[in-house]
């Protein structure tokens, strides 16, 4: 890392838990989530970060309207920036995730559930 990275502590310490994160997810399959807004990060040390880790091509967005949340590869791959908003789409939560994906953006299995009962219902119309 860089000696001016050396001036923001806070952001160094956290891109270490990432590396470590990373290193984890590799070695185990491990995820790991970082809550960036619950660390007192002054606006510097947040774009330090985001300026280390550079920004992807893919973009995830969950629009449901209760628990809208959005997610972006970051430069490297498997390290993913998420935030979750309101109702009101105010941000409520920001995090680093590490992982092939964010785990919230996934399928969850009652959704399948439901999915292949409509399918089902609808293969049995025809």
């Amino acid at each position: 890392m860089s000696k001016e990275m050396d001036q923001f502590p806070k952001a160094r310490a956290i891109l270490f838990e990432i590396y470590g994160a990373l290193q984890r997810f590799i070695d185990t399959g491990e995820t790991w989530s970082i809550f960036i807004n619950k660390i007192s990060l002054a606006s510097e040390e947040r774009q330090v970060i985001h300026d280390f880790l550079g920004t992807g091509h893919i973009k995830i967005d969950l629009l449901d309207s209760a628990e809208a949340a959005e997610w972006i590869e970051s430069g490297i791959s498997g390290i993913w920036y998420g935030v979750h908003y309101d109702q009101t789409k105010n941000p409520i939560l920001e995090t680093i995730e590490i992982g092939r994906f964010p785990q919230v953006a996934s399928s969850q299995m009652e959704d399948v559930h439901r999915s292949l009962k409509e399918l089902q219902f609808g293969l049995k119309r025809e």
